[in-house]
């Protein structure tokens, strides 16, 4: 079901860069339905992060090393500049990232889609020993069911469990345990790019509250908030053709 090769690209011809960042859980594969949208006017990469998609995990994880992949990788890939997208788990390292590029004048924008916040995400503790079953295909499914409002078609949902399930479990664990907490908010409020925000009211994983108390007050003033309603935590899945037209508002040419 994964596409061999880690990354998911779209024609390149000169167009304006998007590169995308997973969420926990997630892939490359997870922006498929989403690119399409976009691939007309705009270079889209998607990227997957070691120990995801099935890609080999060989440094131990961590925020800072995901935000060096990241920027390597677009180098690698001759990228001078472009505008970052991340989600969820995908959106923290996004900011990461933001912080490492910010005297690099290679950073356009940053769009964060429902991101893990600055500071730590506050999963429960009994969410957290349901997560730490992996691999474990029903619990995957019920992950799933109970992170998304918008009923998923039988493709997607099929690779949003698919993604869970092959996943580096050191990688997994990581995150639940260590990751999510990585605090990053001292130096947030600090950034001068453009950021917007995009949020639901309705996400059951990064809640109104989170949002409120985690989120926002750590992001610069000057940040477009967007805040939508109907729609949970999944949105490259849940809407995709949806999301790709915020996306394609908000994005600064």
């Amino acid at each position: 079901m994964i596409n061999p090769t880690p990354h998911l690209l779209s024609a390149q011809n000169n167009k304006p860069v998007l590169v995308f960042i997973h969420y926990f859980g997630g892939a490359a594969q997870s922006w498929k339905w989403v690119i399409p949208f976009l691939s007309p006017d705009y270079y889209c990469i998607a990227l997957t992060l070691p120990g995801f998609g099935a890609t080999p995990m060989e440094h131990e994880p961590s925020v800072a090393y995901y935000a060096r992949f990241i920027q390597e990788e677009l180098e690698r890939l001759g990228v001078m500049k472009y505008s970052l997208i991340g989600h969820s788990m995908g959106g923290k390292i996004a900011l990461q990232v933001a912080l490492n590029e910010q005297h690099q004048k290679k950073l356009r924008q940053l769009i964060l889609l429902a991101p893990s916040p600055p500071t730590i995400e506050r999963m429960p503790e009994s969410e957290k020993e349901r997560m730490l079953q992996h691999p474990n295909e029903e619990v995957e499914k019920e992950t799933v069911h109970k992170v998304t409002v918008v009923p998923l078609k039988e493709e997607e949902f099929a690779l949003a469990v698919h993604t869970q399930s092959i996943i580096d479990n050191r990688v997994w664990r990581w995150w639940i345990l260590e990751g999510m907490n990585t605090p990053l908010s001292s130096q947030t409020t600090q950034l001068t790019l453009p950021i917007a925000l995009m949020a639901s009211v309705d996400d059951p994983s990064i809640t109104p509250k989170m949002l409120n108390d985690d989120v926002i007050p750590n992001l610069p003033s000057s940040t477009q908030l967007m805040i939508y309603k109907k729609i949970g935590h999944l949105y490259p899945l849940e809407a995709p053709e949806w999301l790709a037209g915020v996306i394609r508002s908000t994005i600064k040419n």
